[in-house]
């Protein structure tokens, strides 16, 4: 099964990156991890302090002197022989800790032109796996490209004042609703969420043009890969996180998911030619076959929904204005309506947008478990184009990632969103659906009598 890179995982380039670790709960583990997994010459260092039992990870140690020009030339003689060093300045009187490099180092380094990548530890939490920044942290360089707050998920399995580095700033950030942030002494997801997403918090002074990708560690049971899904969820609505990954950092494998934003572009603006009349505005149950698709998908993981409507705009609208879901309308409905009406959500996506689950507004049966079923793929890095399968024959919804968005906009008119399946086949990962709901479009009154609730 494939897997992502801590690379893949941060959104990394191949150079020229300087990433800044705050928060607590395994700021070091991913340094390290990072400096062992990166291509290039990695430099490592902290703008706070180190442990002594942190720097013998590293595979050299450079002291900084105020002499660049030897100071420089020892940094390089150390990335030719091992290819990553860490840099730190002197070491305490009882050698327990070194202190940090000054601020404005981390980019000089990172300009040298033997030096490929900066990782910084910007921030320190006394081993703990949460924190609130102090007045004076976290000191995090202003050229940084990335920063990386990260959270332990033991965070949440003992009392607030055994895990939390300066509890009672975390207290002051989690005041609003601390009812439901802090429940019998300890924090809830909903609390590690805030806390990563609050300007005090996990977004304290970052740079304004550097990518946020907070950190969810110690991810290793199923009940704490449960709970990091639920906090990454409701970390994705604060506007300024890219991504978040969850993970393990000491692990041989360190990522176990990647969350990033996707919409499901529900297409309900065909005409319903063989049905006779427009069936996503049918009876089913208490709601319409639409109103029951929107209310799946509610259920699931997914991040955004978005309808397209053409035939019936008015009254699709009203459907969705019940489930309170957004609406787009494609005038071009009529000519190639599937591929045109994507089109025209593709076109007004926002740029977080990592990929679209393409669905259709006549499958009701396709239940929020197996719309999980897809999105785990795609977060465990499976494909960027996910598909349902069912006894060797696939069906929808089929998501897509970013990656294809031109090419699904370059469609020509009388072309269909499967040619672009057909032309990366490569890079379509199948997902086995225990029963046929993926295979089954309410296309004709037989069909939508057999399978309506009664």
């Amino acid at each position: 099964m494939p897997k992502y890179t801590l690379q893949q995982a941060f959104n990394l380039q191949d150079a020229n990156e300087l990433i800044a670790i705050v928060g607590g709960g395994g700021k070091t583990s991913l340094m390290f991890a990072l400096a062992n997994s990166l291509p290039g010459r990695i430099v490592a260092t902290t703008t706070t302090r180190i442990f002594a039992a942190q720097m013998k990870l590293a595979a050299a140690t450079v002291f900084f002197t105020p002499e660049s020009a030897e100071f420089f030339k020892r940094v390089s003689e150390n990335l030719d022989e091992f290819g990553q060093c860490l840099v730190i300045g002197e070491v305490g009187e009882r050698q327990e800790k070194a202190f940090g490099i000054p601020l404005e180092l981390s980019w000089q380094m990172l300009a040298q032109p033997d030096v490929d990548f900066v990782l910084v530890e910007a921030d320190g939490s006394r081993m703990r796996p949460i924190k609130a920044p102090a007045d004076h942290e976290p000191v995090i360089p202003p050229d940084a490209t990335v920063v990386v707050p990260v959270v332990g998920m033991d965070a949440l399995e003992r009392p607030l004042s055994e895990i939390a580095h300066r509890p009672e700033k975390v207290e002051e950030l989690l005041m609003v609703n601390s009812q439901l942030s802090i429940v019998n002494g300890m924090l809830t997801p909903e609390a590690v969420a805030k806390i990563l997403t609050h300007p005090l918090g996990g977004l304290k002074n970052v740079p304004e043009e550097a990518r946020i990708i907070p950190l969810l560690n110690k991810v290793e049971s199923e009940v704490q890969l449960a709970t990091a899904r639920e906090i990454a969820q409701q970390t994705l609505h604060e506007p300024r996180i890219n991504q978040v990954v969850l993970g393990v950092m000491k692990a041989e494998e360190p990522v176990r998911e990647v969350w990033g934003r996707i919409t499901a572009v529900v297409l309900a603006a065909g005409e319903s030619k063989r049905m006779g009349q427009t069936k996503q505005l049918l009876p089913w149950g208490n709601t319409t076959v639409l109103g029951q698709v929107l209310q799946n998908l509610k259920a699931s993981s997914i991040h955004d929904i978005l309808i397209v409507s053409g035939h019936d705009a008015e009254k699709v609208e009203t459907v969705a204005q019940t489930e309170d879901i957004g609406t787009i309308h494609n005038p071009q409905y009529a000519f190639g309506e599937m591929l045109s009406s994507l089109q025209t959500a593709v076109r007004n996506l926002p740029p977080s947008t990592d990929a679209i689950l393409v669905t259709h507004a006549d499958q009701p049966l396709v239940t929020p478990v197996i719309i999980d079923q897809l999105l785990t793929a795609h977060r465990q890095g499976q494909g960027d184009i996910i598909a349902p399968v069912y006894e060797g024959q696939r069906g929808n919804p089929v998501l897509i990632s970013r990656r294809f968005f031109t090419e699904l906009l370059e469609l020509s008119l009388g072309s269909a969103p499967r040619d672009l399946l057909r032309r990366h086949p490569d890079a379509i990962h199948l997902v086995e659906i225990a029963d046929e709901s993926v295979l089954i479009d309410l296309d004709d009154p037989e069909t939508y009598e057999r399978w309506q609730p009664h």
